[in-house]
């Protein structure tokens, strides 16, 4: 059943089957506004420096701090679960978030998360809030 939060949201104009692995430019398209090209590009000096590709966790991490953005960590203690994609848009109605899951990023706006494919069954690391 298709979560009520998740909305369809492809910003890359050549990836017409969503079959491209580029979650990481989605999301920050999303949270920032730009266009995926701008966004790409302005990756690609983080990883020639970092040594690491556009995707890589460090790469993603430096550039979401340089656009002022703070990261929240989700504690995973014993005899707690941790937050899903869909529960944390439902509760966070207001508000840029870009989230973290296993192999995956996703933006959060406004209560809605936004993604070729409804992840929101997937469990939350921690996110990144927009100041």
């Amino acid at each position: 059943m298709k979560s009520k939060e998740y909305k369809y949201y492809q910003p890359n104009k050549k990836d017409i089957k969503d079959t491209t692995g580029d979650c990481v430019v989605r999301a920050l398209t999303k949270a920032t506004g730009k266009d995926w090209l701008q966004v790409f590009e302005e990756l690609i000096p983080i990883a020639r420096e970092l040594q690491c590709m556009p995707n890589d966790k460090k790469c993603y991490t430096e550039y979401l701090k340089a656009q002022g953005c703070v990261y929240n960590g989700i504690s995973n203690k014993a005899g707690t679960t941790r937050p899903t994609v869909a529960s944390f848009a439902r509760k966070h109605k207001h508000g840029t978030f870009v989230a973290r899951v296993a192999n995956h990023l996703v933006a959060i706006v406004d209560g809605h998360f936004y993604d070729t494919w409804d992840c929101g069954y997937k469990s939350l690391y921690g996110y990144w809030e927009a100041q």
